[in-house]
């Protein structure tokens, strides 16, 4: 999960940084209102936590032209504790949550946490009800068994479809390759773990140029995280 920090104080801007990277986060940083619109745009992150109070342009001008970019990307404002009516104001604008400066950064992590669960629960369901599931630039069409990377159809064998199917379906799940092997193969395959292996390397390469959304979880095993 990618993560823009926004701050203009650098000694904020290093402490959520750090502590954002030990909990695996990738972390995109920028410390005025217009540079934060461009990595906005370039870098595509899933998530924001921004400061109201920028040396450029308002925080609630950014979280505007964040909208206009991507308005389902969630913004977590940093605000002073007499804000009240910039805290009202950008919640009216579409920012999902808030936390006052001083603050603690293993609240802002919870923030950060109960935020992307109530995202990916969202997404869950809509995923079950359609045929069709669209995560960034990969599509899957379920029952005619058809991968889509922007927008061009990929070949894929009837288990690397299975296993992009299942990955996609439960988006960020980290899977064992002990899961694969029972929800894939199938019982007579347990154990035989190098199979898995060897499928991801091809759906790897099959995904580009976004192979490295199919992530190696080291000692565990493989998510999607694109």
């Amino acid at each position: 999960m990618k993560i823009l920090v926004v701050d203009d104080e650098k000694s904020i801007l290093n402490l959520v940084k750090m502590n954002l990277k030990l909990e695996r986060y990738e972390v995109v940083v920028s410390s005025t209102g217009m540079e934060s619109i461009e990595k906005f745009k370039r870098e595509n992150p899933d998530l924001v936590i921004l400061d109201l109070m920028l040396p450029d342009i308002s925080g609630h001008e950014v979280i505007q032209r964040f909208h206009e970019i991507d308005s389902e990307v969630p913004v977590i404002m940093l605000t002073a504790k007499s804000q009240i009516n910039d805290k009202l104001l950008g919640l009216k604008l579409g920012a999902d949550d808030y936390i006052t400066k001083p603050f603690n950064t293993a609240e802002l992590i919870l923030r950060i946490k109960a935020i992307t669960k109530r995202l990916n629960r969202k997404s869950k369901e809509e995923i079950i009800k359609s045929n069709e599931i669209n995560i960034k630039s990969i599509r899957i069409l379920k029952n005619e068994r058809k991968v889509f990377i922007d927008g061009k159809e990929i070949n894929t064998t009837y288990k690397e479809f299975d296993v992009l199917f299942l990955m996609m379906k439960n988006y960020n799940k980290v899977f064992t390759r002990e899961e694969f092997l029972d929800k894939v193969w199938g019982y007579e395959y347990i154990g035989n773990t190098r199979a898995v292996d060897i499928l991801i390397q091809r759906l790897r390469k099959k995904l580009a140029p976004y192979s490295q959304g199919l992530k190696t979880v080291y000692g565990v095993g493989y998510k999607l995280e694109l």
